[in-house]
């Protein structure tokens, strides 16, 4: 039996890299992710300004855009976009999904119905800083490396 080629996508609201596994024993090494980036995130602050009434004693919240979950979800589609291309040219069987809880919502949500049929698994941390000497350790208890 052919061993399932595994990618292990690493990433937050920023970085992406990929890790590749291509069956039990073989280890990791990396994959790169051409043309996939992140757009630059706003320096703004996410808690939405508050003002005052001209007249009473009223306040309000003034609703600002959600800037950095804009950038967010558009590098998500990016993602999912480069994954659906790079499944359609066979790259890899299964699929992992590694990211911090609210980037792994985003890009749950985001995935297409091939992707989610090779989606193995997912799992809710930031691994972008962690070399790939230490991502067996971290992937343990979804597959074996």
């Amino acid at each position: 039996m052919k061993p399932h080629r595994t990618w292990i996508v690493l990433t937050n609201a920023s970085a992406i890299r990929i890790a590749v596994n291509d069956g039990p024993g073989k280890g990791v090494y990396g994959q790169s992710a051409t043309g996939v980036a992140a757009p630059p995130m706003p320096e703004l602050s996410d808690a939405p300004g508050m003002t005052a009434a001209s007249v009473g004693p009223n306040r309000g919240g003034i609703s600002d855009p959600d800037l950095k979950g804009q950038a967010m979800a558009a590098f998500a589609d990016d993602i999912i976009r480069f994954l659906e291309v790079s499944l359609r040219a066979n790259q890899f069987q299964r699929l992992i999904l590694v990211a911090p809880p609210a980037m792994l919502g985003v890009l749950r949500k985001k995935l297409s119905g091939p992707l989610h049929e090779v989606l193995h698994a997912d799992m809710p941390k930031d691994l972008t800083q962690s070399s790939l000497d230490d991502l067996p350790s971290h992937l343990a208890e979804i597959m074996v490396v």
